[in-house]
């Protein structure tokens, strides 16, 4: 059926055309040849009206989901390819030289009582971005330098700070010690071995007894209230608040009052408890 209405189509303009042809002819009163030749004209005239096949519209089909993909990634590809890469910002000369100065001494210093703690390290990092206003570049060189050194054996801090301590202003050697106060005390009471890493810094920083002083004191206070239970004053050497803790602490030591009841026994232990405190106090405050 489908061949024989193709068929249909194909000559249905011929015979209509021949047919209407002929017609006028005869009605005209023309000869025979003039009736044949105008049947064939109005077979081909109705041919090329109704007969000949156009090349109907393409009718695109929609196209599939990964033809639509892969022609988003060429495009993606193109645009890529036309546009200019953006330079990639990186760390000043002067932050590397300071990170590559400071950031192993930050760790030997974190070090100093065992394992470097998370907090610590966050420490750092908030100095150099609040402290020193480093900006991604430079806050990224801190972060590599700083793992660098953490996958490092242990080093002599006091080495570390004679071959860096050229990197670092004098003016700016007094905050970063106040850094290393806070990365020594975020994880508990400053320990002895943290109080004689920090005693070997100052000392090649170079830094005054009265710039040590004044950290300290930020940190833990004039320490007036100690000096007092121990009598002594603010101005007393390092030996004389040594030697009236030794003093004090045997006067007062609970095992000298044992046999006189528990109420002097338990008097004795709350005196010796305050001595002790304000010599832990003050020892941190000289860093004895």
């Amino acid at each position: 059926m489908p061949r024989l209405r193709a068929t249909l189509r194909s000559v249905y303009g011929k015979v209509l055309g021949a047919g209407i042809g002929g017609c006028v002819a005869m009605l005209l009163g023309w000869d025979a040849l003039v009736v044949f030749a105008c049947v064939v004209a109005g077979a081909m005239l109705g041919h090329f009206l109704f007969d000949f096949e156009r090349t109907p519209p393409k009718t695109e089909l929609p196209k599939s989901t990964e033809a639509l993909l892969a022609e988003g990634r060429e495009r993606r590809a193109r645009e890529k390819a036309r546009a200019k890469p953006a330079p990639v910002k990186q760390a000043t000369a002067e932050q590397l030289s300071l990170v590559n100065a400071l950031c192993p001494i930050f760790i030997e210093v974190a070090r100093a009582d065992g394992d470097v703690v998370s907090d610590e390290v966050r420490i750092v990092r908030e100095f150099f971005q609040h402290q020193l206003e480093f900006d991604e570049p430079g806050l990224e060189a801190v972060r590599v330098t700083l793992k660098e050194a953490l996958a490092l054996p242990p080093k002599d801090v006091e080495a570390l700070v004679k071959a860096n301590r050229g990197g670092v202003k004098p003016a700016l050697r007094v905050e970063v010690l106040r850094a290393m106060y806070e990365v020594v005390l975020s994880d508990g009471p400053m320990k002895r071995a943290e109080q004689d890493t920090l005693k070997r810094v100052v000392q090649h920083f170079n830094l005054s007894d009265e710039q040590l002083l004044q950290v300290t004191k930020d940190f833990f206070g004039t320490g007036t209230e100690h000096f007092e239970v121990l009598g002594l004053t603010e101005g007393a050497t390092d030996d004389e608040i040594r030697a009236a803790f030794r003093r004090l602490a045997s006067e007062n030591h609970p095992d000298r009052v044992a046999s006189l009841g528990p109420r002097e026994a338990d008097a004795a232990a709350e005196r010796f408890r305050v001595i002790k405190d304000a010599w832990e106090a003050l020892r941190q405050l000289r860093g004895l």
